[in-house]
């Protein structure tokens, strides 16, 4: 099956990003075509693209006859541009976060149904966004086993821990979780963004570790490894994942809503003291069994097929619907515009002034400049070489069209306008 998957960014590695690609891998695997589209690419792009799949940030890079039989859209704005290139085409918008202005459902004509990862995310699509309740469908997510091996049996008592989070720096609540770590005798870490070491495989990091403070995707990656988790993360901390709890926090991913309580160095080391080793081991062994990447893909399956399958009986959406919903879509969006072009200026307004009295950064938006001019030019190339293409096809049909006339135009000569032969 013929699946574009689009994304906020397919730059550096985070929650989305990673989730996409593992999903395109295993579909890879099974046999599918899965194309992903962001408008800005980096590490992660390249990630996918070594696993043989194209990664395009322009539509008109991919061939004019190929067209997805699915769009798999992760955040609306990326997935409204893909429903509006790709009008015949049914897509699944999803909602990966309760929060973010960037998890809104796309609204267009051929949006044929919402996924939520959680119930936080369905609560958002149906009670905040909208949306019928029978149009959503819950996939929670699941993890790539290969790159998460177990690790050793857990330690009576915690001895190392981890802080895994893009938002943990030293000056917030990381140095909070330390002080308290070190109350108990636990050496603790952080890895992420704001402590610029984000790593792009986790997984033998985390092996490491007997306890992971985390939420989200980094919770249930350190579960099913084998580790003790805390959900945790900058705007609080929750519980102590443990048999009993388990269901209920993944099917909320770890995320913000488990995290009721404030961090503070009494908090923090009251959950250190709710270690008990063989209940967060079975923890940890319950998620491994049912959050395999396998297992959310056969969902993702499954929920492909009956999806075109239906689309496939369903009348194709008027133009003018489209036209409405286009119409809708960008006059809510022109504050932003408008207000991004204006940002953007007087950044560059200030870079031009500061580049005045400092030689390097002058010579730094030369480069940038240059860059860009290199950049137009192998887009122009590209351009001109579709529509050498295209040309060279228009002037082949047009031939074939000439040779046919000529056909028709002998077979009038020899035969009588009833088509019976003259004699």
């Amino acid at each position: 099956m013929r699946i574009l998957f689009t994304n906020n960014t397919f730059d550096h590695p985070a929650g989305t990003e990673l989730s996409a690609t593992d999903a395109i891998s295993r579909l890879v695997r099974r046999g599918h075509e899965p194309v992903a589209f962001s408008r800005q690419l980096g590490e992660v792009a390249e990630r996918i693209r070594s696993l043989g799949v194209t990664v395009v940030d322009d539509f008109g890079d991919l061939p004019d006859d190929w067209v997805p039989e699915i769009i798999h859209g992760q955040h609306f704005w990326e997935t409204s541009l893909a429903a509006l290139r790709y009008p015949g085409s049914p897509v699944l918008s999803f909602c990966r976060g309760a929060t973010p202005w960037q998890e809104a459902p796309c609204l267009a004509p051929n949006v044929a149904g919402y996924v939520a990862v959680d119930e936080d995310c369905r609560d958002r699509l149906v009670n905040r966004e909208g949306i019928a309740p029978e149009k959503v469908t819950i996939v929670l997510n699941g993890v790539d086993q290969d790159r998460f091996p177990p690790r050793t049996p857990l330690p009576e008592r915690p001895a190392t821990a981890l802080v895994f989070s893009n938002y943990a720096r030293e000056d917030n609540y990381f140095a909070v979780i330390r002080e308290a770590c070190a109350a108990e005798g636990i050496e603790c870490q952080a890895i992420g963004g704001g402590m610029g070491n984000a790593v792009s495989d986790p997984g033998p990091i985390l092996g490491a570790a007997d306890l992971v403070f985390a939420k989200g995707k980094a919770a249930l990656e350190a579960l099913v490894t084998g580790c003790g988790v805390i959900v945790c993360d900058e705007p609080g901390i929750g519980d102590i994942v443990t048999p009993e709890n388990l269901d209920s926090l993944r099917r909320r991913s770890f995320g913000y809503s488990c995290m009721r309580d404030p961090i503070t160095v009494e908090t923090v080391r009251a959950r250190l003291r709710d270690w008990h080793r063989e209940s967060v081991a079975e923890a940890a062994a319950m998620a491994r069994a049912e959050a395999s990447l396998d297992r959310t893909v056969d969902h993702l399956e499954a929920l492909y097929e009956k999806t075109t399958a239906a689309w496939s009986q369903a009348p194709t959406p008027a133009p003018e619907a489209f036209s409405l919903w286009a119409s809708g879509f960008f006059s809510s969006a022109t504050h932003a515009f408008k207000l991004g072009r204006e940002l953007q200026e007087w950044s560059r307004l200030r870079e031009r002034r500061e580049s005045i009295t400092n030689p390097s950064a002058l010579t730094a938006e030369l480069h940038r400049l240059l860059s860009d001019h290199r950049q137009i030019d192998a887009r122009i190339g590209k351009l001109e070489a579709r529509l050498a293409a295209r040309d060279e096809r228009i002037s082949d049909l047009k031939e074939r069209l000439r040779l046919s006339k000529e056909e028709l135009e002998k077979a009038k000569k020899s035969r009588g306008w009833l088509g019976f032969r003259r004699k």
